[in-house]
């Protein structure tokens, strides 16, 4: 990939052209030419240009009315324009800028003149780039922050609120229960606690993740022994909801992986599939050789699926309208999040098939081996 920075040349004049071409060559820039306003504006729609070096006396379309067009069209408004002139005339330099030219360099050119004002233009124009980019990672990183002070808010503070409340008031014997009913207020405790300390868990990982403090060591580990470990993990939690979770796992598959990271995608998954499906519910984990030195593993539910808005926003982050499941669990979608930033980071692929009210699948990949 060629990564000079890339000028347009506009003049109707190939003398002009070949001397300005000449120069910036010998510069290393990476050079393209027009020689009518219709060619330039047509070239600068397809081509990324770094900068635009525009004659201003042409036939048919003249360099203003070239650079008006430029200036309109949100795909190059923001390609700095030199203009080319033989002329010094206030009035031709001024209407240059009214019209959003950033420069103008007179002919017959001065090759250190020329290359000075270029090059300062590129600068500020990728400098200009980069705070742009600063800017929106700053502005995401403010509404993240905003989102995550809301979760810790509302679905940590609130869960860890209602136990202490509900706790203080047995402990100081304000309400009294038979055994039975003591069973269940244990049970119901147990489930909030559970979900509760699962975003947390999920919130810490991301956030190391985001810092780039999350340790990753993968090695080769057994995809089998996870699987089972997190489903005697998650066995009790589909237990209370009277859903049955099988392994279909035809033969030993070994996995390149980091054991932590696909700990938490399974976890994840399978707590997902628990969480949307209804009482009597089969959810089956299954394992198969892929392509490329890649398995697949799929996470299948039977329950209530998804709608297409809702598939084609299940990745985009946190979420301000929680999905509830089948049971009232509440979701932020910050599981989902984690997953497919784990997943990758193995340079696996995640992708879902769903359809609602028939359940959803949840397919990713994982090397076999170190490449």
């Amino acid at each position: 990939m060629d990564s000079r920075p890339k000028i347009l040349l506009v003049d109707d004049n190939a003398i002009n052209i070949r001397v300005a071409a000449k120069i910036l060559r010998s510069h290393n820039y990476n050079i393209s030419f027009a020689q009518t306003g219709a060619v330039a504006i047509e070239k600068a729609q397809f081509i990324d240009f770094d900068l635009i070096l525009l004659d201003i006396m042409m036939p048919e379309m003249d360099g203003y009315e070239v650079c008006e067009r430029l200036k309109t069209d949100p795909s190059t408004q923001k390609v700095p324009i030199i203009f080319l002139t033989a002329k010094t005339e206030s009035e031709n330099v001024v209407k240059a800028f009214e019209l959003g030219g950033a420069d103008y360099v007179t002919k017959p050119f001065n090759g250190r003149e020329l290359i000075s004002r270029v090059e300062t233009q590129i600068k500020l124009k990728r400098s200009l780039e980069a705070l742009e980019l600063a800017n929106i990672k700053l502005q995401e990183a403010n509404d993240t922050k905003d989102k995550m002070f809301s979760i810790i808010s509302h679905d940590l503070l609130g869960p860890f609120g209602s136990i202490r409340e509900s706790l203080e008031m047995i402990a100081n014997e304000e309400i009294v229960m038979d055994n039975s009913n003591m069973q269940s207020f244990i049970k119901a405790m147990l489930n909030s606690i559970g979900s509760a300390y699962s975003l947390l868990e999920n919130l810490l990982y991301w956030a190391r993740n985001q810092q780039g403090r999350m340790v990753y060591q993968p090695k080769i580990i057994s995809l089998n022994s996870i699987i089972h470990d997190t489903c005697n993990l998650l066995a009790g939690v589909a237990k209370n909801k009277s859903i049955i979770l099988k392994t279909n796992l035809i033969e030993q598959y070994n996995v390149f992986a980091d054991k932590n990271a696909l700990k938490t995608i399974l976890r994840n998954l399978v707590s997902n599939a628990i969480k949307f499906s209804s009482p009597g519910g089969i959810i089956t984990i299954k394992a198969r050789r892929y392509e490329k030195g890649f398995l697949v593993v799929s996470v299948k539910d039977s329950g209530i699926g998804m709608d297409k808005n809702t598939l084609e926003n299940l990745f985009t982050g946190f979420k301000s309208d929680p999905r509830w499941g089948t049971k009232g669990e509440k979701g932020v979608g910050l599981g989902l999040v984690i997953t497919k930033e784990f997943i990758e980071k193995h340079g696996g692929t995640l992708w879902v098939e769903s359809e609602e009210g028939k359940g959803s699948v949840f397919n990713f990949t994982l090397p076999e081996n170190e490449n």
